[in-house]
């Protein structure tokens, strides 16, 4: 359909923003152009970006107009591979249902928990030896690569090494200028996870780790795609947890009645959601254009990579008070951080049980004085993934 067909404008083109805006106070930004210019192309970043909730939940649901399937971004090569999470209809959810098991609610309260409660005693055990620790460090780190490992069944995997494959992968999938020496570093890590999960996959271990949930299924996926949904589970999740852990934890801080709130009440699930909310770990998802249309009179054309800003919709004025403001009180809303549709995040029930059931009860529970240190110093930075880059407390 050519785009003649629509009556509708061309989309207005922001020269204003800079990426240094968007890394630094991203929500400023977004304020600004869910009033003025909801629908925008960024020349910052050429991408046209959704910022109104209704929008970004449409572009997330709407499989007619909008996919996942896009080839042409450095994602592909970055991964060394077609991840389930640039697939859509029946292929994606070939490749989603091999992955379902670990994290079906059985599997959750009656195997993870359990293993979740030992892994956060022995950090906190850790944490028992100091007076103050940079909990970015000291615990939101080793706590989110550890419980990765758990999860995915690659213990012997270090955290610090587990941590360079996540970040060699973010940078290649964000390598727009198909940097050779960024494609370099990531084709070096994607050899040493191969070679890993091939061992791995060798040894057959039958445990509830999504490896062997993957060999294990009713119809097994090809060695290849096991590999790069392996990869897309460390890309996203060990940075994704720490940041949204350590949003969550300074976002209690700074408001001590709040923790009190959730200690007398005996639940810290609306922190665990209110964290997600305030501070998306996971700023924005892209999706390409299927087909042509409308949307706020702006024309829309097929073909074009957009960008859908959740961390936006979660500050949309017409769904929430206050947005800027941290309130575990307020009434449960189905915020976006973990996405809609096909593409919802297989392993939100899972963050949700180890945060909110877990790390945050046992920590308050542990260090009954925990405080921030130098409150007005905590910097949060990133545009595509966002958290506190250090969280100094006291512990006593």
């Amino acid at each position: 359909m050519s785009k003649k067909t629509f009556i509708g404008s061309d989309i207005p083109i922001d020269e204003d923003t800079t990426m240094s805006m968007l890394n630094s106070d991203p929500a400023a930004v977004y304020r600004r152009l869910r009033k003025k210019t909801p629908i925008v192309r960024l020349k910052a970043i050429g991408r046209i970006v959704f910022t109104k909730a209704d929008d970004v939940r449409r572009v997330k649901m709407d499989t007619e107009h909008f996919g996942s399937n896009d080839v042409t971004t450095p994602m592909q090569r970055a991964f060394g591979g077609h991840t389930l999470m640039r697939k859509d209809g029946c292929e994606h959810l070939r490749e989603r249902e091999a992955m379902k098991r670990t994290f079906e609610p059985s599997c959750l309260s009656s195997y993870w928990k359990s293993e979740f409660e030992y892994l956060t005693d022995e950090l906190l055990d850790e944490l028992a030896l100091n007076k103050t620790v940079d909990l970015l460090t000291a615990f939101a780190q080793p706590l989110s690569a550890r419980y990765l490992k758990i999860v995915l069944g690659i213990q012997d995997v270090s955290d610090e090494q587990l941590f360079s494959w996540a970040t060699a992968l973010i940078t290649g999938a964000m390598n727009t200028s198909l940097n050779k020496e960024i494609f370099d570093i990531s084709d070096k890590k994607n050899k040493e996870m191969n070679d890993c999960f091939d061992q791995l996959i060798a040894n057959k271990n039958m445990d509830y780790s999504v490896l062997a949930s993957m060999l294990s299924h009713t119809h097994p996926i090809e060695v290849s795609q096991i590999r790069t949904n392996m990869k897309i589970c460390i890309g996203g999740a060990v940075i994704e947890t720490r940041d949204a852990l350590l949003s969550t934890l300074f976002g209690l801080l700074t408001q001590p009645k709040q923790i009190q709130y959730c200690i007398d009440q005996n639940d810290w699930t609306g922190a665990c959601t209110e964290g997600l909310r305030w501070v998306a770990p996971i700023q924005a998802s892209p999706r390409i254009v299927r087909k042509s249309l409308i949307m706020r009179g702006m024309f829309i054309p097929k073909g074009e990579t957009v960008m859908a800003i959740q961390a936006s919709a979660n500050y949309d004025e017409q769904i929430w008070k206050n947005p800027h403001l941290f309130d575990v009180r307020r009434k449960p809303k189905d915020n976006q951080t973990f996405g809609d549709g096909s593409h919802k995040c297989l392993g939100g029930d899972m963050y949700r049980m180890l945060i909110g059931k877990v790390v945050i009860p046992k920590l308050f529970a542990r260090f009954p004085g925990l405080s921030l240190k130098n409150k007005g110093l905590v910097e949060f930075r990133g545009f595509a993934f966002r958290g506190p880059t250090s969280l100094l407390v006291s512990l006593v």
